[in-house]
């Protein structure tokens, strides 16, 4: 307690009362896990790294066990016998006709005819064991026919651990997979004491979630179209007006209250802060579909990430995901949760435009969502997406030191979506926070310039082509999503 009495006595001559108050209110967010973004120190996840550390294993599971050739050579073995007995290994010679082994089993160890295998099962007849190695083999290969996946680390068949209605989890069961060996390995003393008692506090075997995804659930997010306002052409304003709303509101970030008052006091155009958030609900719906359609082709790579944000002061989610090169959005996606549904949507909109035998690399963080949507998106895929994770800020493992590069170009992505949207201090309603979003994808696509493409936008449209003014910009963009609409 002596060094906490300290802190407090340095917070005590650092800071005011104001000030003070200020920390007791964070430090009581922080406890409340009102604060997603920091947590307090664990100690006993320090002595305990590996207590609850759910991730999902990289590799996906085996429909079928490989063909494992043979280890050892029956005919080696029988030269071998000889040597050392100095007489010939007798065939397998039964008393009944009826305990024959059939003539196409072969032994999978040392692969001895069936001359040399007899059944070790008595009446049931589905083991044979070897004369030959010794050992044990089934007489139909196919015996796991029950089972839907093997292990791919030792490919033992896996059983059906839980199951709910989004997936079911398949778990390996074999004491001696290689998988559960080194995960057993890696537990420090106080891990290995702490299994004993309950095992299953450490993920230590190789487990596979299925997820049945339907095509309603995996439906991308998109605005509403706005009951009240009705057609985007019939407002009261003229096109030039909107878009110095959008020119305003969504390029250059000011709050709805601060566009109309800048109308209202710079161009005379009266215009209360609520007709902003219509129009701009209004653009969202027509763009929306204009920003999918138009994004082009996308990278080898993917890089993702999602940025929070407020809606009716709860945490929500906006998914983002982004071809390097050419720093365009190639998809996000408004959620309430970092689970595996919202990134396979978002993940699926990244890679729409790609061919089927494009080979993908998606980066992302550590959240495990990632790696669980792959599985499900491979499932159906002709070539299968791959995926590298960045953890933290530090580089630990190779593979951050590589692919961090491609994670500070999202994260610099994040931090501009904050600024644009940090004007509106939370959204009353998903369906702000989905047209502000949208017409966000729509400035950066397609007209804010970027430093490092040379002062040129990710995605070039040549209707815009020499138009110099920003609004006009807009005009033209909002004419070609209503005409791309069918009617």
């Amino acid at each position: 307690m002596k060094k906490i009495a300290r802190i407090a006595i340095w917070i005590c001559r650092k800071f005011t009362r104001v000030e003070i108050e200020e920390i007791i209110k964070e430090l009581s967010d922080i406890l409340a896990d009102r604060n997603p973004e920091v947590k307090p120190r664990d100690d006993f996840q320090e002595k305990h790294p590996n207590y609850r550390r759910f991730f999902v294993d990289p590799l996906a599971p085996l429909k079928a066990p490989k063909d494992v050739p043979p280890r050892l050579d029956w005919k080696e073995l029988l030269r071998r016998y000889r040597r050392e007995h100095r007489k010939e290994l007798a065939p397998v010679n039964p008393r009944k006709s009826g305990n024959l082994v059939p003539k196409e089993c072969i032994c999978k160890f040392c692969s001895a005819p069936a001359q040399y295998l007899y059944f070790n099962d008595g009446v049931k007849r589905s083991q044979i064991l070897c004369k030959v190695c010794g050992e044990l083999s089934q007489v139909h290969p196919g015996f796991h026919r029950k089972t839907k996946y093997f292990c791919p680390h030792c490919q033992g068949a896996l059983f059906l651990w839980k199951e709910n209605k989004l997936f079911s989890v398949y778990k390996c069961c074999n004491d001696k997979c290689p998988a559960y060996l080194a995960a057993r390995k890696k537990l420090n003393f106080r891990e290995k004491v702490l299994v004993r008692i309950k095992s299953s506090v450490f993920k230590l075997r190789y487990s596979y979630r299925e997820y049945r995804f339907t095509r309603e659930q995996l439906l991308h997010s998109a605005p509403e179209r706005p009951v009240a306002l009705g057609d985007l052409f019939s407002i009261r304003n003229s096109l030039n007006t909107l878009s110095l709303v959008l020119a305003f509101h969504i390029s250059l970030g000011l709050s709805a209250r601060k566009t109309a008052f800048a109308l209202n006091n710079i161009f005379a155009l009266k215009l209360s802060y609520q007709t902003v958030l219509n129009y701009t609900e209004a653009a969202a719906y027509y763009l929306h579909p204009f920003n999918l359609a138009n994004k082009g082709s996308v990278d080898n790579i993917q890089v993702g990430d999602e940025a929070y944000i407020k809606i009716l002061g709860e945490h929500a989610f906006v998914f983002f995901f982004l071809s390097p090169s050419r720093r365009k959005i190639t998809a996000y996606h408004l959620a309430d949760s970092r689970e595996t549904l919202p990134a396979t949507v978002a993940m699926e909109e990244a890679i729409r435009t790609a061919s089927p035998e494009q080979e993908i690399t998606m980066v992302t963080d550590g959240n495990p969502s990632y790696p669980a949507g792959i599985h499900f998106i491979n499932q159906s895929r002709e070539v299968d997406l791959s995926h590298k994770k960045v953890i933290g800020l530090q580089n630990l493992d190779a593979e951050s030191e590589e692919y961090r590069p491609f994670k500070e170009i999202i994260e610099r992505l994040n931090r501009t979506y904050k600024f644009h949207i940090r004007a509106a201090c939370g959204f009353g309603s998903d369906a702000g926070a989905m047209a502000l979003t949208t017409l966000f994808v729509t400035d950066y696509n397609f007209l804010r310039p970027h430093t490092s493409l040379g002062y040129q936008v990710p995605v070039p449209l040549k209707e815009l082509e020499g138009i110099p003014k920003l609004q006009d910009k807009w005009s033209k963009v909002i004419q070609l999503a209503c005409n791309s609409i069918p009617a």
